[in-house]
């Protein structure tokens, strides 16, 4: 190329790099504002959850109610020995796992312990 075809060439290169390094900026900007959204938006899921599980029907449910369904998970006579022994050993203390409440009514409800 000639002198003249190069001076053209070179001005559209640094209008090209100048414009990239726009795009380049912007797209940090937008790479760093969705950063923030996806934060803020966990965070406020996670706080979602917990209102939610706040309103729960299963929260409302008296004491006596769950400890009856909770007796369900223990065996019946017609259970065998080796499933009776294991379903026995564990389901009182799988209740209690899954929340202070139903830990409570579990610990208080002696027909869950005694077999």
């Amino acid at each position: 190329p000639e002198e003249a075809e190069l001076d053209s060439i070179r001005s559209f290169a640094s209008t090209t790099r100048a414009r990239l390094a726009v795009l380049e900026e912007g797209i940090v900007e937008l790479e760093d504002r969705l950063k923030q959204l996806q934060s803020e938006r966990a965070a406020l899921k996670a706080l979602h959850e917990e209102d939610s599980a706040i309103l729960s029907p299963l929260r409302r449910v008296p004491p006596e109610i769950l400890a009856e369904i909770f007796s369900w998970t223990l065996p019946g006579p017609d259970d065998g020995f080796a499933l009776a022994g294991r379903k026995v050993k564990h389901s009182p203390w799988i209740l209690g796992h899954i929340c202070r409440r139903w830990r409570a009514i579990a610990l208080s409800t002696p027909s869950l312990w005694s077999l």
